[in-house]
């Protein structure tokens, strides 16, 4: 009789570990046979707050080296306001981000090089590559991104935050033309 309670006993500690392995290893193939692609409308919600959420950390730390760096009163102005948009609109989208299980995403190489250069100037070149490269070249393809987002996006969320984003980028780029009235982007990027 003991040796049953104790075979039994055995078999009560043995089983659970094998059941999870077994749950574990079935569980796994479950969920890789279960997944599905997202439709073409939610991959492009998706990237669209991808790129967007990268170039808004992008003119965030931009922003911040010329607060630093510039002694225009109208370069610092606009990195200003470009931090002003980034800390009422960070929280924002990172809950969109969030919504699709997603993080905030780092600058891409092109703005860390652009970041690198601008790390290296002062004065006059440092206030040129800042307006042409950050506010004008970035705004502009955040403008068109926004633009495309707001004709296809699904997500009424994420459609309301578009039409309140465009306002606010077309302001600030009308105000980089003023800040170096010469100020134009060195050719455009897909972003």
């Amino acid at each position: 009789m003991r040796f049953a309670i104790l075979a039994w006993g055995a078999a009560l500690v043995a089983a659970p570990a094998g059941a999870m392995a077994a749950n574990g290893a079935s569980y796994a193939a479950a969920a890789a046979a279960d997944s599905r692609p997202l439709p073409p409308a939610q991959r492009l919600e998706r990237h669209f707050l991808q790129v967007t959420a990268a170039n808004l950390r992008f003119q965030s730390e931009a922003a911040r080296l010329a607060l630093g760096r510039s002694n225009n009163p109208a370069v610092k102005e606009l990195a200003q306001a470009a931090l002003a948009r980034q800390q009422a609109e960070q929280p924002q989208l990172q809950r969109l981000l969030q919504a699709r299980g997603m993080a905030m995403p780092f600058p891409a190489n092109a703005h860390a090089k652009v970041l690198k250069q601008l790390g290296r100037l002062n004065g006059a070149k440092f206030d040129r590559l800042y307006v042409d490269e950050v506010v004008m070249r970035s705004c502009q393809a955040d403008i068109a991104n926004l633009e495309k987002m707001a004709l296809q996006a699904e997500d009424p969320v994420l459609k309301a935050w578009v039409d309140r984003q465009l306002p606010t980028l077309r302001l600030h780029l009308a105000k980089a033309g003023k800040a170096l009235p010469n100020a134009q982007p060195r050719g455009q990027r897909d972003v």
